[in-house]
């Protein structure tokens, strides 16, 4: 690896912990301002060591030298242009979404901005961590855990009057047309790198397991209680397909080689899917995206390690089943 690119890579992930540990404070009142600040730079440092290596060139990351001037380095902004070309890049868009909170951070940013931004938050941690992977094969496993990549939110309901006598009409103004904002922009990319939805449900019915939140008559004294509070999704399960496939890989070592066709056959076999709720996955309906949790990674390692034969045996069964299926659709 290039020696600058290098020294780029260090102190990026140095600025992502960061973020993330100073985000997850909950005694920290400047922790949205900080976050956004160090999780920038991350991002920054990030952009430009792919650059480097890239081009094997130190000045691709510079602006052409003018004469009187010192030399510097390209925005941020011009170098998510560079490596990501396409404005319309969801992971672009995340990122230049926090960017410009970012840039509001001299008196707009107040703790209620937190609902606005939970989901892209969370969303801009996944990617980063996807990136780096990706990029470069670097994992942070070895200086950050799985759950310490959730983001601990304080979801509260926003109400207006009550912003705008605490901070004023302008600040109250800039919150709601971000609120509005946000939310409009994360439907209509409906793409989890984008923004995560973090939505909540209550049902009526006898099977709690498709509610978030559950009421109960109690001990018979005929009022309802709250007996389950509302989950984070993210936190819960923020795992997509190949971030399993991934994790599970990286535990088991060059020993095991372990593939995409291998995670579909563990799934298949523990019927991981056939819930639409559990404690390994959970269906976002709106968006058709199946996300799954720690507790699932730590079970497929666990059956693995512990059963040489669970593997070939899971591959063999989900054989079966798509020759089965093949023919029948073949007839």
């Amino acid at each position: 690896m290039h020696r600058l690119s290098k020294q780029l890579l260090e102190r990026s992930q140095d600025a992502y912990l960061l973020s993330l540990d100073l985000y997850n404070r909950p005694t920290i009142r400047y922790r949205i301002e900080g976050f956004c600040f160090l999780f920038t730079n991350a991002w920054e440092l990030l952009l430009k060591a792919r650059i480097v290596e890239d081009t094997k060139l130190d000045g691709s990351i510079f602006y052409k030298k003018r004469r009187g001037r010192p030399r510097r380095s390209i925005s941020l902004r011009d170098a998510l242009k560079k490596v990501f070309p396409n404005e319309k890049d969801p992971v672009r868009r995340n990122v230049e979404e926090i960017t410009a909170l970012r840039d509001c951070a001299t008196h707009l940013i107040v703790p209620e901005l937190e609902v606005v931004y939970a989901g892209i938050f969370q969303a801009g941690v996944m990617n980063y961590a996807d990136m780096l992977r990706q990029w470069f094969g670097l994992t942070l496993t070895d200086r950050a855990s799985p759950p310490m990549l959730s983001l601990v939110f304080d979801i509260r309901h926003i109400d207006p009057v009550v912003v705008q006598k605490k901070y004023g009409k302008e600040v109250s103004e800039f919150l709601l047309s971000r609120s509005r904002e946000v939310e409009d922009a994360i439907a209509q990319t409906n793409d989890r790198q984008f923004g995560i939805p973090i939505t909540y449900r209550l049902v009526l019915t006898k099977k709690t397991k498709q509610a978030d939140i559950v009421l109960s008559l109690g001990d018979g004294t005929g009022e309802a209680r709250l007996i389950e509070v509302p989950r984070d999704v993210s936190r819960t399960h923020p795992f997509l397909f190949g971030q399993v496939r991934a994790a599970v890989a990286h535990r088991l070592g060059e020993s095991v080689r372990f593939t995409q066709h291998d995670l579909h056959a563990i799934l298949y076999k523990l019927k991981v899917k056939k819930a639409r709720r559990s404690r390994y996955h959970y269906l976002v309906e709106a968006t058709g995206t199946h996300l799954y949790s720690q507790d699932l990674i730590e079970a497929i390692v666990d059956k693995i390690q512990k059963h040489p034969g669970y593997l070939p045996r899971a591959r063999a069964t989900y054989r079966r089943w798509l020759n089965r299926r093949k023919a029948d659709r073949a007839s």
